[in-house]
């Protein structure tokens, strides 16, 4: 596959694209100048030694990612109105998506518009050029697919896709009946405990949710299997609630039926991430674990692109 480079912007229900695509088509902005999808500043904190040589590494945080873009537009006619839709685009108000295809490889990340310009020319009448400068809060590039696991899954075994009929008086193939939805029997599985694979270059967090599937549940339980951690959540749900923990950094949430209950959360929880290669996971509950459907979503984690 040749290399080629593939963006989209979206914002506030609008799309740009930017680049070529993997057949080579040719989007409508070419790209001439493109920095900040390979990397994010570091920030390394140091306090000074005393009696010794150098310094002693405190900390380490990846800064916020700035994407610098300079494109021009194909497009060299209807200049006045292509000049306008791209300002209406362009709107700070709004918090946008970058969608990146590199040769095959695609991420994205949610942006902020830090700010933007036409490229100054000598004839007005040109071609549009533009300079855009992102500001992505998270730096992390995001797969393009958010996964996600049901560790009470239904195990599919043996599948009937037909189902007999009464038979006419004459019938080409009596064997045969009439094709309608088909019908698979299966099992639960109840191990408690699944694997979860992270692929990316960094930890990243997950959403739990707790379901009342077949009954009442008393205070659920995730555990990340070899590390101590757990979330526990001290509440005793009916038939059909839904439990939701995610563990995000950044926006830890506990909710029952959509209500916030962060209150309910057992003193010895930890939140925990998924580490760069693979995790195991296990659920439980105080009472009647087996009523549970424990859905896992999460997505990972990239340094660049």
């Amino acid at each position: 596959m040749a290399n080629f480079l593939d963006l989209a912007l979206e914002c506030n229900g609008m799309i740009m694209r930017f680049g070529k695509s993997g057949s080579g088509e040719r989007r409508e902005f070419g790209i001439t100048a493109i920095t900040g999808l390979e990397s994010s500043e570091l920030e390394i904190s140091t306090t000074e030694n005393a009696l010794v040589d150098g310094s002693t590494v405190d900390g380490k945080r990846i800064k916020e990612r700035i994407v610098h873009m300079e494109a021009t537009l194909r497009d060299d006619k209807n200049n006045e109105a292509n000049r306008q839709r791209i300002i209406k685009f362009f709107n700070p108000k709004y918090t946008g998506k970058l969608t990146v295809n590199h040769s095959g490889t695609e991420r994205n990340i949610g942006y902020e518009l830090e700010g933007w310009t036409f490229v100054a020319r000598d004839n007005v009448f040109n071609q549009l050029s533009i300079v855009v400068d992102l500001k992505c809060p998270d730096p992390f590039l995001k797969n393009i697919d958010n996964f996600g696991r049901n560790m009470a899954d239904i195990t599919k075994q043996i599948a009937f896709p037909w189902r007999v009929v009464k038979r006419k008086a004459v019938v080409p193939e009596p064997y045969k009946g009439l094709a309608l939805a088909g019908q698979i029997t299966g099992y639960r599985t109840l191990s408690k405990e699944v694997y979860l694979p992270n692929d990316g270059d960094v930890p990243c967090s997950v959403k739990i949710q707790f379901v009342a599937a077949r009954g009442p549940v008393t205070n659920p339980k995730i555990t990340l299997v070899g590390t101590g951690r757990f979330m526990r959540v001290k509440a005793a749900m009916e038939k059909k609630d839904v439990l939701l923990v995610d563990t995000d950094k950044r926006h830890q949430v506990i909710e029952l039926n959509g209500v916030n209950v962060y209150q309910k959360i057992d003193r010895l929880s930890t939140p925990f991430e998924l580490a760069v290669g693979g995790n195991y996971l296990e659920y439980d509950a105080d009472e009647n674990y087996s009523n549970l459907d424990v859905r896992l979503y999460y997505t990972p984690l990239y340094l660049g692109v």
